[in-house]
């Protein structure tokens, strides 16, 4: 039995991987094309929020895009201890760090980093748990050293398209089974966080960090917006639809 359960995972995962569609190619991060951190007389310019979109910048947005986002899993070697299990939030603000930064995980850097970064937590909220949008902000400002990271509430599918389309990969709280992933660990979690990384021109491309075939898995955009919510310890349906979108260092160039 055991033999035929495992045979038939198998076969379920070759066939999602063969019925995946192409994904358009990925582009990687240029500091000086990210117009929103251009400079307008040595001042950083207002950047592009979601009830600041207009008519043409939906109309502008290509059919589909997709960022060369680095990825990792929140298990990096695959141990589900309760420190990695909660480890989503760290491994998706990790994702698009690194992408800024244009470096690339292994195993043990992945796992090293994370591990700080719940130190850092165990030290600042006294204790490692899910975390707020609003929480992992903090985390993202006072440990990464980001200055401009902002929550943008209700926010519609072009919103993420626009944010993607702009060089800005978006972090997703999630009420985690609701996303129906079939690589999760069964039921999968109740909460979660993940980032957007693309889009095509009916699903959202994303570096899933809770599972090791997380990277470029596809969300239709009604699960991803259905299943968009905070933190909310009384009921994870209740949470707010935010999403989190961190805005790259402005260098000496810029």
């Amino acid at each position: 039995m055991a033999g035929f359960f495992s045979y038939r995972v198998t076969i379920k995962n070759l066939w999602l991987e063969l019925t995946s569609p192409a994904l358009p190619k990925a582009v990687e991060y240029q500091t000086i094309n990210i117009n929103t951190n251009s400079l307008i007389n040595g001042q950083e310019q207002q950047a592009t929020t979601s009830n600041q979109i207009t008519e043409d910048d939906k109309v502008n947005l290509p059919d589909s895009y997709n960022l060369n986002v680095p990825f990792t899993s929140q298990a990096p070697f695959a141990d589900w201890n309760e420190t990695f299990k909660e480890g989503c939030e760290e491994a998706s603000a990790l994702i698009v760090h690194y992408f800024y930064e244009a470096k690339e995980f292994t195993p043990q850097i992945a796992t090293d980093e994370i591990l700080k970064m719940v130190d850092w937590q165990l030290e600042n909220f006294g204790g490692h748990f899910d975390l707020t949008a609003q929480e992992t902000v903090q985390m993202i400002k006072e440990y990464l050293g980001y200055k401009k990271v902002e929550v943008i509430d209700n926010p519609t599918v072009d919103d993420i398209k626009l944010q993607l389309a702009e060089g800005r990969p978006v972090i997703i709280p999630a009420a985690g089974r609701m996303l129906g992933n079939p690589y999760f660990r069964t039921p999968g979690p109740i909460y979660h966080m993940l980032v957007i990384k693309g889009y095509t021109e009916t699903q959202f491309i994303t570096n899933d960090p809770g599972t090791k075939r997380g990277e470029n898995f596809l969300y239709d955009f009604d699960v991803i917006m259905e299943a968009m919510h905070n933190w909310n310890e009384a009921d994870i349906n209740l949470g707010e639809k935010n999403i989190i979108i961190i805005y790259p260092k402005l260098t000496t160039s810029q």
